[in-house]
């Protein structure tokens, strides 16, 4: 059974960043990318990052899930987090709203904080 790398994405550069980190590692090792995407209230504004993300998972040929979750990101991310067989998550440091004086976002710190699995954060 392959382990699984969670990649949270929000269309930002660091985040893009994150994933193609991820895909590296999942070539390595054979694992598969769940790439999620977190909105406050409505899925469909999701779509567009994450169509994004699945095509370019796509071109590189790396085994992969999607979803979009509703609810807080922090609470969203770590609940994939700490599913079975999770090898860990890559994120960004930091999102699209992040303080640019600070090293880790609020959700990245928040994260860190509450999950099981380790976390790997890609700087910006």
């Amino acid at each position: 059974m392959n382990n699984t790398i969670v990649v949270p994405v929000d269309g930002s550069r660091i985040a893009q960043n994150a994933l193609k980190f991820a895909i590296t590692m999942a070539k390595a090792y054979g694992d598969e990318i769940r790439v999620i995407n977190i909105q406050p209230s409505i899925a469909i504004l999701g779509e567009g990052i994450i169509k994004e993300a699945e095509a370019l998972l796509e071109n590189e040929g790396v085994i992969y899930s999607s979803k979009i979750r509703i609810g807080t990101p922090a609470i969203e991310i770590i609940s994939e987090a700490n599913g079975d067989s999770v090898r860990c998550v890559v994120m960004g440091s930091r999102g699209m709203n992040a303080d640019s004086s600070r090293k880790l976002g609020s959700v990245s710190q928040a994260t860190l904080t509450m999950a099981t699995c380790p976390i790997m954060f890609i700087p910006s």
